[in-house]
């Protein structure tokens, strides 16, 4: 399956309270984890990688004394 661009997959675990996701993020980056239900499962993957693609807030360092 795909969201924004990126490839993730989740598969149910052993019993029907175990749910275990992957999302590949890029060539070398894989994130993966477990939820006890699929609701659960596809809300951390759409938050990791919501998060991942998030432009990073650079802070702005104003001179001494300014």
């Amino acid at each position: 399956m795909e969201y924004r661009g990126k490839r993730y997959s989740l598969v149910q675990g052993v019993g029907s309270h175990a749910w275990k996701w992957t999302i590949h993020l890029d060539e070398n980056t894989v994130k993966s984890g477990e939820a006890k239900s699929r609701a659960i499962a596809v809300t951390e993957i759409v938050l990791q990688i919501d998060r991942a693609l998030a432009p990073r807030k650079v802070g702005l360092k104003l001179p001494v004394g300014a």
